[in-house]
């Protein structure tokens, strides 16, 4: 979100409706974009090819399987370094040694395929695909990595228009290269697997020139590239662990209950390779797709009112203000952060409950099985609950309140794994029942947490303890020095 408030404000000031609408199409651009673009991207490639060419049930499968296991443990690799790393960027510029980003970008990226590989390493051990289908699914996955990487620091550099511009590139290219092996389909038939495969390079031809478009605009964002202190970005594991406790486990906690179900009633494996369960994974898509409101209206209530009296509160007390400016600005930054939260549970709510029961209705013209409607109406509870709960763990970081968003995290993770494993034995009675309720728990107790921090947000902001300085001989910062010293790239 940083940096994107000014955009947004300079909109908000302008009357007239055409203005307001692309404040929030702004926002929507930021917070869910790409994310869009890359399932419509996805959908397309599966309609067209329906049309081209008589694709079986299983290829198609195959090849969304390949993609979704590619963006659900990227994005668990990513969660282990993403808040460490956004923290330590934001420090750097806070600090003015802006140069040091692009060499903290390669040490990252340094970090993040050394995980891809060894993750990677283990899905070719358990694969029982042919070879070239591995290497491909492998080059989707780094790829992904890679692009979550990017995303975080060109975010941070607000050069959003050339994440946009490099998604929608991909998209393009993915869905030529499809259409054009449809078209001569007959002439690449070379094993049982080639049409899934056809999809897959051509989707993943689309996602390597996004990551080429995001890789040429962060040479055009960062003019000084040094190579210096690659890894200094370690030592902040040391001297703030909790930040990486609350992005890792978040982002398990999304996909732990889909992991449970893998292995319960109604699971099913390709190939003996992919373990899935088909009513319960598209009914989690589908839920995530309902809270993307919720995002939106988020980005343009925080970036607009509340930051506005969030700073003003914290110029106060940074900058000596009075007891009764002091206590004015709390007050005022109390109202509206209670205020923007209620509106976001009603907005949110209403659309949520509105899907809910007219979800039958809809699905009925489509055929779609009542098993697969009941669990979605849970998943979407638990979409909700999901979506407050990254919010307010967002939050709370706002206001430094890292033991908090982790001890959230904590909750999120540790609940919906119980409870998968609890009502595991009911089986399909039971499936969304656990994420719909550990995620609403998880919110419950985030929500607890800020009201009591927020209500005494000013004894936190004098009197907490400053972060301790860490020992020259902590686990990472050991580490980060001594990477430092023998990187030779």
């Amino acid at each position: 979100m940083a940096g994107i408030g000014f955009k947004l404000q300079r909109l908000f000031q302008e009357d007239y409706f055409s203005s307001r609408f692309k404040a929030y199409a702004f926002a929507g651009l930021v917070t869910a974009g790409p994310w869009l673009i890359v399932i419509i991207t996805i959908s397309l490639i599966q309609w067209l090819t329906s049309y081209l060419v008589d694709i079986s049930k299983d290829q198609q499968e195959l090849f969304t399987l390949s993609v979704s296991y590619c963006f659900i443990f990227s994005q668990v690799i990513f969660g282990i370094q993403q808040l460490v790393v956004t923290r330590y960027v934001a420090d750097l510029i806070y600090e003015k040694r802006a140069k040091e980003i692009f060499s903290t970008f390669i040490g990252m990226s340094k970090g993040t395929l050394l995980f891809a590989t060894i993750l990677g390493g283990v899905f070719f051990f358990l694969s029982n695909l042919p070879f070239y289908f591995n290497v491909l699914i492998f080059i989707l996955f780094v790829t992904i990595n890679m692009i979550w990487v990017m995303f975080l620091f060109l975010s941070a550099a607000k050069n959003y228009q050339a994440v946009a511009y490099s998604f929608v590139t991909g998209a393009l290219i993915s869905l030529g290269i499809v259409l054009y092996l449809g078209f001569h389909v007959e002439r690449i038939n070379f094993s049982p697997y080639s049409s899934s495969f056809f999809l897959l390079a051509g989707f993943t031809a689309g996602m390597i020139v996004t990551l080429f478009g995001l890789l040429f605009a962060m040479l055009l964002t960062f003019g000084s590239r040094p190579r210096e202190n690659q890894f200094g970005y370690l030592s902040y594991f040391d001297k703030f662990p909790s930040l990486f406790w609350t992005g890792f486990l978040y982002n398990s906690g999304i996909w732990v209950c889909n992991w449970v179900i893998w292995f319960g009633e109604g699971r099913m494996t390709l190939l003996d390779t992919f373990v899935y369960h088909r009513l319960y994974d598209t009914a989690i898509f589908w839920s995530y797709l309902t809270i993307i409101p919720t995002m939106i209206i988020f980005v343009v209530s925080v970036e607009t009112r509340f930051y506005e009296r969030y700073r003003i509160f914290y110029g106060n007390v940074n900058e000596g203000g009075t007891l009764a400016a002091i206590k004015k600005s709390k007050e005022r930054m109390q109202r509206v952060l209670k205020e923007e939260v209620k509106r976001l549970f009603r907005s949110q709510g209403a659309i949520s409950l509105l899907i809910i029961f007219s979800v039958g209705y809809i699905t009925t013209i489509f055929g779609v099985e009542d098993r697969l409607i009941t669990i979605f109406r849970f998943t979407i509870v638990g979409a909700f609950s999901n979506a407050m709960v990254l919010v307010i763990t967002l939050i709370l970081l706002y206001f430094e309140d890292r033991r908090g968003a982790m001890y959230t995290s904590i909750a999120f993770f540790a609940l919906n794994l119980m409870l998968s494993l609890l009502f595991l034995p009911l089986g399909h009675e039971g499936y969304g029942l656990s994420f719909s309720i550990g995620s609403t728990f998880a919110f419950l107790f985030a929500l607890l947490r800020l009201i009591v921090f927020i209500d005494k947000v000013d004894y936190h902001a004098f009197c907490r303890p400053h972060d301790l300085v860490q020992k020259e001989t902590s686990i990472f910062s050991k580490a980060g020095r001594w990477l430092n010293q023998h990187t030779f790239l």
